[in-house]
């Protein structure tokens, strides 16, 4: 029999609610109701039987049609037990049908079926069905099931009951809530604050009490956390995010908010986290207030206390009865005293007994006669020391003039005291260096000349001038160039004798006094120290500089026994180090002034030179390095003088430069060389273009542009015929006029070059800047191109950069073949120099077009010719060397030295090198450590009879050498060595081409 529960009240209920609750299932208790559909009336009965002892009311079907109209009747089964295989419409369309109505579909179903193959019942299952029975019917099995099934749907509808009676409580209490709610906004709203809950989302949803909507003049209220964000601050947004999305249980947060008259208002915000099942869905509660006029409050009070903090002045604060109450910071600075020390103390305790009793009646009889009183005291610091204030004291009164407080200012004078000392130092010693100036330093010096008049004894005087100094303060500023001088002041401070001096007279000057100088050489061992202490890099923000100086020295009395004397001769003998390239010292000699008198004839010879006709100028020409044919030439100043003959231009056009007279020279070697380029391209000898020098004077000329249009009108020549040459130094002071100016020049349409590449200090930096169609090599990096790796790679660095901003590129100084070649083998466009011609004449130079040389340069081996450069000192090394190797069909070139075998690199495409390892001017390894950086793709052998084993290994360790062989050496070990480095050389050259590796 099918069990029921009574009719016991519900567990955990008592009272009222148990017997309502009881009444409400009383609908649970009536007799199930059993549908039975089968098509065969046996079957029927058969079922019948088997469920006929259960307590439940049973019903018969023989159709689907007829089931589905019992399903449908009042009261609806509580279980169908529905065959499968039924005429007209089948088990499983039954089903289907129960299933699509919201009435029949909670309705449980048993299939009871011949069908009894597991596909059969799984895709019953699926349908929806709640058990799958095969017939023929095992009487236990069905009446198991179909108890199982009858219990399980009185369970079902017990549980609905049950929440039926809970929702009913819950809306008790909801209603209960909202009474509650809205007494608690009332209290709220009377109390300023308001209510805010947050249910995270997504989507998000925000909900505020009205009382805050009205009380921030809000139309609505935001429903979402984006709809109070906008009415956030810019800058409290982000806060307000983080205090939505916080994890904590308590937040608090203030922030500004916009009102609806678009006032921004200080908002002070309180949440708690509600848990819940999800943390990150738990419900943020909490109230707001308006803070806005407490912020004001608290804004004002920061303002006065950092205004009282913030004084320089002391500040001290007492009552009517003169107990401190407040002290500032410049007060327990300046005393000595702590606040906590002194508050409630009668500022009494402060007497230095430097003034008697009238003086502190005088001050009280005018305090209390007009409220204020003001001068000089001297008070005792804590410490003990005396100190000098000035004292200014108010007596503060409230709205009955009764006296509240006092207050009083007083300003340390000691800080007035130390200013007049420091005006007396800055008057005498460099700010800078902290050496003494220009005026202490001549004091000094006739301090040190009386006493050698005295004693009978020599005083030396040394000036010593930084090197290329201005630069520094150009390129890397005035800042780091006072940091430079800071330091060299430190440096020199450390090599002075004591009882010398070292002082800074002006800019990058420096000057020594050195008092009784026994001999020359002590002046000399100081140049040298100096020189050395300067030498030393110096480390400015993390970046090296280096620095050299150049130094004068003058010895009295030989010199002069006047210190205006002595400085003269110091300063001449400074001029002398300077000409010579710097970083050295001199000593003055007469014959100085002698070159001073030269150089004033020279400058006053100069003026003049122009007028006597002894100015001209010669042609040097420039050469293409890929065709060898003459592409222009450079017009160069020449001076020949009456009495001293031919000067060179290194001596007479710095004179030029310092005294002016470059513009008109300058002038007129432009409107000379457009003249004479004008008069050779109208006898039909060549198209050239001619380079002119533009000085630095000549490039800041504000009519430079003119100038130049008018000369070129006058001259008749093309302005594509014109290039001028200028130096880094004309542009490095001012680089966007410079730029300006530049542009200017090009819109005549002539061409620009930069002049000596690579000697200044900003070129890399502004070059693309500057619309330049050439770039020059200096000869300084020329010199040596074949051998010197640093030139060599700054000449490659410059022809790289230049092509990648389409600029043509020209080397200056070319006197070898070999130097060429290697121009011309890294892509150099064109040279001038002495392999092709000196500077000539006008006449010579027209001689020279009519012939129309061209450069002959032998074109390179080709690539796959095997080159081998044997290296030797030993001429009978070599001579067996190229036996040996003569039948393995390489080209073999031999060198006497490492010098020789450079002019051989040069001119050829070598792969493989075998060098000796001692030679009179340079080891093998030094030799190869160079051919490394020139000529990286060579394999490089050693081949030498001493075993220097910790030269050749830090050799081949750099990279430097690739074999190392002794002598007296195997001859099939040798020539498979060489047969090795040159395959091994093919590989690396081809894998170059293919782009896996640089070489």
């Amino acid at each position: 029999m099918l069990k029921r529960p009574g009719h016991a009240k519900l567990k955990g209920m008592g009272g009222e609610t148990g017997m309502r609750e009881t009444s409400q299932f009383a609908s649970i208790e009536q007799r199930p109701v059993v549908l039975i559909v089968d098509d065969h009336p046996l079957n029927l009965e058969l079922v019948k039987t088997i469920i006929g002892d259960l307590e439940i009311d049973v019903r018969t079907a023989e159709n689907g049609t007829s089931a589905l109209a019992h399903a449908h009747a009042h009261p609806r089964p509580d279980l169908i037990l529905l065959d499968v295989m039924m005429p007209g419409m089948d088990g499983h369309q039954v089903l289907a049908a129960l299933r699509s109505t919201p009435e029949t579909a909670g309705i449980p179903v048993i299939f009871l079926t011949a069908l009894d193959s597991a596909e059969d019942e799984q895709a019953g299952l699926e349908e929806g069905a709640v058990d799958y029975i095969a017939k023929p019917i095992r009487p236990a099995v069905l009446l198991a099931r179909v108890k199982v099934q009858l219990e399980l749907q009185r369970s079902r509808r017990m549980l609905a009951a049950q929440n039926a009676d809970l929702a009913a409580e819950v809306h008790h209490r909801q209603e209960q809530n909202t009474a509650l709610s809205e007494r608690l906004e009332l209290t709220l709203a009377a109390s300023g604050l308001a209510v805010w809950e947050y249910h995270p989302g997504p989507p998000g949803r925000l909900h505020w009490s009205v009382s805050l909507s009205e009380a921030f003049g809000l139309a609505c209220e935001p429903a979402t956390p984006e709809q109070w964000l906008a009415l956030m601050h810019p800058d409290d947004r982000a806060r307000l995010s983080e205090f939505l999305d916080t994890k904590q249980d308590i937040v608090h947060l203030e922030c500004r908010m916009q009102d609806g008259d678009g006032h921004w208002r200080w908002i002070e915000l309180q949440g708690r986290r509600r848990p819940c099942a999800s943390p990150e869905r738990a419900l943020l509660t909490g109230i707001m207030a308006d803070v806005t006029a407490r912020r004001q409050q608290e804004a004002e009070h920061r303002l006065s206390g950092t205004v009282l903090t913030g004084i320089q002045d002391s500040v001290v604060i007492t009552d009517a009865s003169s107990s401190i109450v407040m002290v500032n910071t410049a007060f327990t600075r300046v005393t000595g005293y702590s606040a906590h020390e002194v508050l409630g103390k009668n500022p009494s305790f402060l007497k230095s007994g430097q003034h008697n009793q009238a003086f502190y009646a005088a001050l009280w009889q005018s305090l209390n006669d007009t409220g204020t009183w003001q001068g000089e005291i001297i008070n005792r610091r804590k410490d003990g020391q005396l100190i000098t204030e000035w004292l200014n004291i108010s007596a503060i009164r409230n709205e009955h003039q009764t006296i509240t407080n006092y207050i009083g200012i007083l300003t340390d004078l000691s800080e007035r005291q130390e200013a007049a000392s420091r005006i007396q130092y800055l008057a005498t010693f460099d700010p800078l260096t902290d050496l003494p100036n220009r005026t202490l330093f001549a004091d000094r010096l006739e301090q040190a000349l009386l006493n050698m008049q005295r004693f009978k004894r020599r005083t030396a005087v040394i000036l010593l001038d930084l090197d290329r100094f201005r630069l520094i303060n150009e390129t890397l500023g005035a800042p780091v160039g006072d940091e430079v001088l800071t330091e060299v002041g430190r440096r020199l401070a450390l090599q002075v004798r004591e009882g010398d001096t070292i002082g800074r007279r002006h800019g990058n000057e420096f000057g020594f006094v050195m008092a009784n100088v026994a001999q020359e050489h002590d002046a000399i061992t100081l140049a040298q120290r100096v020189l050395e202490a300067i030498s030393i890099p110096f480390e400015i923000n993390g970046v090296p500089l280096s620095l050299s100086a150049s130094i004068g020295i003058s010895v009295a009395p030989r010199d002069g026994n006047t210190a205006e004397q002595l400085l003269k001769a110091a300063n001449i003998a400074l001029d002398r180090a300077k000409e010579s390239g710097g970083n050295s010292f001199r000593f003055y000699s007469p014959n100085m002034d002698a070159d001073a008198a030269r150089r004033l004839s020279l400058e006053v010879a100069l003026r003049d030179a122009l007028s006597r006709n002894e100015l001209h100028l010669v042609y040097q020409p420039q050469v293409s390095l890929s065709t060898g044919q003459l592409t222009g030439m450079e017009a160069l100043l020449r001076w020949i003088h009456p009495e001293y003959g031919a000067i060179s231009p290194s001596e007479f056009i710095p004179i030029a430069e310092e005294t002016g007279l470059i513009l008109p020279i300058g002038e007129w070697v432009m409107q000379t060389a457009c003249i004479q380029t004008r008069r050779w391209l109208d006898l039909g000898l060549i198209h050239l273009r001619v380079a002119v020098n533009l000085s630095t004077r000549q490039f800041r000329q504000e009519n430079l542009v003119a100038q130049v249009e008018q000369i070129l009108r006058q001259s008749g020549l093309p302005p594509a015929a014109l290039e001028l040459e200028i130096t880094e130094s004309a542009f490095i002071e001012d680089i966007d006029r410079a730029i300006a100016h530049a542009h200017a020049l090009k819109g005549l349409g002539i061409k620009l070059s930069l002049d000596d590449f690579g000697t200044g200090y900003s070129s890399l930096a502004y070059l693309s800047r500057f619309p330049f169609d050439k770039l020059k090599i200096d000869q300084g990096f020329v010199r040596d191109i074949t051998e010197n790796p640093v030139n060599a790679a700054i000449a490659t660095a410059a022809i790289v950069m230049a092509r990648s901003l389409n600029l043509n590129v020209l080397a200056e100084g070319v006197e070898t073949e070999a130097q060429a070649r290697f121009l011309r083998a890294r892509r150099c466009d064109a040279m001038q120099g002495y392999l092709y011609s000196r500077p000539l004449p006008p006449p010579d130079f027209e001689t020279l077009l009519a012939g129309n040389p061209c450069l002959k340069l032998a074109e390179m081996p080709g690539e796959d010719q095997q080159t081998l450069v044997l290296v030797d000192d030993e001429p009978n090394v070599l001579s067996a060397l190229t036996r040996l190797l003569r039948r393995e069909g390489y080209r073999i070139l031999t060198a006497a030295s490492p010098l020789a075998a450079f002019e051989i690199l040069a001119q050829n495409k070598v792969q493989v090198i075998v060098s000796d390892q001692r030679m009179p001017d340079m080891t093998g390894t030094e030799f190869f450590s160079r051919v490394r950086l020139l000529y990286p793709s060579t394999m490089r052998i050693v081949l030498t009879g001493y075993t220097e084993i910790d030269s050749v290994k830090a050799a081949i360790n750099r990279g430097a050498i690739y074999k190392f062989l002794t002598k007296p050496w195997e001859d099939d070990e040798l020539r498979e060595q060489i047969r090795e480095a040159f395959r091994l050389a093919r590989d690396l050259m081809q894998q170059a081409q293919e782009g896996k590796t640089d070489v």
